[in-house]
């Protein structure tokens, strides 16, 4: 096995597997500057697969990243952003919006603290994919639900809170 860097880990492997390490070919020397930087070595990433096995490819990850981040965060700053816009302009209230819009923050951020190991569990058992598509299509809905209300409580409320149910799945 070559190691082409210092790792903490290499050592014990060592000993506790039993085998011994073969002199790194010349090419594979690391310089004192290349020791300081933080690149992962042979080992380190193998220690990383191990620790976490990685099982998608290059467009799996990309898509995750690049769509459902990407759309989950737009749902939640399109949501928070329109939240003053639905109070004010859509149920009439001019007074005390602030306090509105705090109020349901608060409740989305209280439902989301609870739900989000709950649907950790259920992804779990029943997978990622499945808690994902449920989880947009609550959002999808509560959407449209958002903008139907005519009083802030509790129906702007429950809203927000079924729209918080579907956020912490994503």
């Amino acid at each position: 096995m070559y190691v082409a860097c210092l790792c903490p880990f290499y050592e014990e492997s060592k000993s506790s597997v039993g085998r011994e390490s073969k002199k790194a070919p010349e090419n594979l020397k690391v310089s004192h500057s290349q020791k300081q930087q933080r690149t992962l070595c042979v080992h380190e990433r193998n220690m990383l697969s191990f620790v976490l096995p990685f099982t998608t490819t290059h467009v799996q990850t990309s898509t995750y990243l690049i769509c459902v981040c990407l759309f989950s965060i737009s749902f939640l700053v399109f949501l928070n952003a329109t939240v003053s816009f639905v109070i004010t302009d859509r149920i009439g209230q001019k007074t005390r919006v602030g306090d509105a819009v705090g109020t349901l923050g608060f409740a989305d951020e209280l439902i989301v603290l609870i739900a989000c190991p709950i649907w950790g569990v259920l992804s779990d058992r029943i997978g990622l994919r499945t808690i994902a598509v449920g989880g947009y299509v609550i959002v999808g809905i509560a959407l449209m639900v958002f903008v139907q209300p005519t009083r802030v409580y509790p129906d702007l409320l429950l809203a927000r809170i079924f729209f918080a149910l579907g956020a912490a799945a994503t």
